[in-house]
């Protein structure tokens, strides 16, 4: 990790993490915490843990919030005070948008492990609110604002662990994998099928992690 000058104007400096680094550290805390919560590792993460994650570092989570349309998370930083998650209502009431919903949780428990510290030690006085809109949730490169690429990678990390995704790989493609595994192909679908099963994410989100870890790569020809 190391410190970089943030464009956004909300610090003078903010922190630029190597995915790896995110991939160990989601890994620990995710382990550690289902170990302590059900003595195991369990896979895929209930949603449930997810939730308990929220409750123990925010000051307060509420999964039925009526959020504009669009929005299906949102933070509210109030430095010094533990930040508050809202969900939107819909993702827990429409069953269909389960995968919506843990990975909304999953950002948002990165929103509130990774910045929340960033505002305090900042000494930022006033409250802000971090809207997490539906094209955010799930950032496939770093062309979105930091805050929400940082999130969306520890979403995935933390839903998808790298030690279990490599396993998953290695069912499919044998083990050391296939170095090249066009994005494109029937063999990637079949990959992030198998992805989205088990880890009880969306094929969308599968292929960003599997993209993200050099799984899959857009091949010219």
């Amino acid at each position: 990790m190391e410190w970089v000058r943030d464009t956004t104007g909300r610090f003078s400096r903010r922190p630029y993490y190597q995915q790896t680094y995110l991939d160990q550290q989601c890994e620990r805390l995710l382990f550690d915490f289902l170990n302590d919560l059900y003595g195991q590792v369990t896979i895929p993460v209930p949603n449930g843990a997810l939730i308990k994650l929220i409750e123990r570092d925010a000051k307060e989570l509420n999964v039925y919030a009526d959020l504009a349309e669009g929005i299906h998370g949102v933070t509210y930083f109030d430095p010094p005070r533990k930040p508050k998650v809202r969900i939107a209502r819909e993702l827990f009431t429409e069953s269909w948008r389960v995968h919506r919903l843990r990975f909304t949780l999953a950002h948002e428990y990165a929103h509130v492990r990774i910045h929340a510290p960033l505002y305090n030690s900042a000494g930022i006085a006033k409250s802000e609110d971090h809207k997490c809109k539906d094209e955010e949730i799930e950032p496939s490169d770093h062309k979105v604002d930091w805050m929400e690429w940082q999130a969306g990678y520890a979403a995935g990390a933390l839903l998808m662990p790298v030690s279990r995704l490599k396993l998953a790989v290695e069912a499919c493609l044998g083990k050391g994998g296939d170095s090249e595994v066009r994005a494109d192909s029937s063999k990637a679908t079949d990959l992030k099928q198998r992805v989205s099963e088990a880890f009880t994410v969306s094929a969308e989100a599968a292929g960003v992690r599997l993209s993200q870890l050099g799984y899959l790569h857009n091949v010219e020809r």
